[in-house]
C-alpha cells in the first residue's frame, strides 16, 4: 500500500468517492487529502480530506476532517498515521470530525480505533427548498432598503476592501480561506452587501456547488443596524433567487455560530440537521 496526496490535478480519479462538492474544496487553501491506494496506485483503499483552522489567526491551530472513506479496514491505519504526521508538521493541537452518519460505518469504528471519541449527534447544516423560504413569515413584506443590493453591483475594490474588514475583526462564516477567494466564486446574482455611509456593512454571501445547491458562504453585519441589514439582505436574496430559480432549487444553510444558529431556530424552527458522526482528539 501507497500513500498519495490528494490536490486539484488529481482529485478527479477520487471525486467519485467523495462526491463533486467535496472535490470542488481541494486546491482551495488549507484544504489537504491523501489517499491509500494499492501497490500499483490503480487501486482506491482508504481517503481522508481535512482543513485547517485558524492557521493565520492567534488561536491554537485545528484540523476539521470533512470526508473520510474506508474501503479496505486493513488500509486504516497507515491513513491516519500519515494524518497525524502531516497534522504534527502543522503543529495541529486538535482534531475534530464532522461527517454523514449515511454509509458510515467502516468509518466510525476507523475513527474510533484512531483515539477519537465520536458520537451521533444533528449537525450544523440544514437543507431547505426555495420554496420554503418564499414561505416564511419574513417574506411577508418585500420591502428592501435601498443600501442593500446584489453582489454583482459592487465593484471588486469595495468588495476586496469588505472582505478584508471581516476578517480583520474575525467574521468569516464557513470560509477560513475568505481573503483568498475571488469574487466571482460566489453566485453573484443573488448574494447580497449592506452599505452604510459608502461603507461595507453586511454580507449575506452564497457559493453555487457543482451539485447546484446554493450554500450560505458568509452572514455578517458590522453597524448598529446589522439585524436590519441582515433582514433585507435575506429578502433580496430569496427575491433576486425566485428571479433565477426553480422553487425546488435546495439551499444549504450552515449553522457555524451562534448567530447563524439563533437566526435558522428563529426562522426554521422544525428543520433539523443532517445526522452526523461528530467527535475529536488531542494532537501531541
Amino acid at each position: 500500500m501507497v500513500i498519495i496526496d490528494i490536490n486539484g490535478e488529481n482529485v478527479e480519479q477520487f471525486a467519485t468517492y467523495m462526491g463533486q462538492d467535496m472535490a470542488e474544496n481541494l486546491g482551495r487553501e488549507f484544504y489537504h487529502g491523501i489517499a491509500v491506494m494499492s501497490d500499483s496506485e490503480e487501486e482506491f483503499l482508504a481517503g481522508i480530506v481535512w482543513e485547517y483552522m485558524n492557521m493565520e489567526d492567534k488561536a491554537d491551530t485545528e484540523s476539521v476532517i470533512e470526508w473520510l472513506k474506508i474501503l479496505d479496514p486493513e488500509a486504516t491505519e497507515l491513513l491516519f498515521s500519515s494524518y497525524k504526521d502531516a497534522v504534527s508538521n502543522a503543529r495541529v493541537v486538535r482534531s475534530k470530525v464532522v461527517i454523514p452518519v449515511e454509509d458510515s460505518q467502516n468509518e466510525k469504528k476507523a475513527l474510533k480505533d484512531a483515539g477519537f471519541k465520536v458520537r451521533l449527534t444533528e449537525g450544523d447544516h440544514i437543507i431547505v427548498n426555495l420554496s420554503e423560504l418564499s414561505a416564511l413569515p419574513f417574506m411577508a413584506s418585500r420591502k428592501v432598503p435601498g443600501n442593500i443590493r446584489v453582489l454583482n453591483q459592487l465593484p471588486l475594490r469595495q468588495f476586496r476592501k469588505g472582505l478584508s474588514k471581516c476578517v480583520e475583526i474575525g467574521k468569516k462564516g464557513i470560509c477560513e480561506d475568505l481573503s483568498y477567494l475571488s469574487m466571482n466564486w460566489f453566485e453573484a446574482d443573488v448574494s447580497c452587501f449592506a452599505k452604510t455611509d459608502d461603507t461595507i456593512s453586511g454580507f449575506f454571501l452564497f457559493h453555487k456547488l457543482p451539485s447546484e445547491m446554493l450554500s450560505m458562504q458568509l452572514m455578517v453585519g458590522m453597524d448598529k443596524n446589522a439585524q436590519q441589514n441582515l433582514l433585507g439582505m435575506m429578502r433580496l436574496f430569496v427575491i433576486s433567487m425566485e428571479e433565477k430559480y426553480s422553487p425546488d432549487t435546495k439551499i444549504l444553510l450552515d449553522r457555524h455560530n451562534q448567530a447563524s444558529l439563533m437566526l435558522s431556530e428563529k426562522l426554521l424552527p422544525r428543520s433539523f440537521g443532517i445526522p452526523v458522526y461528530s467527535g475529536s482528539r488531542e494532537e501531541a
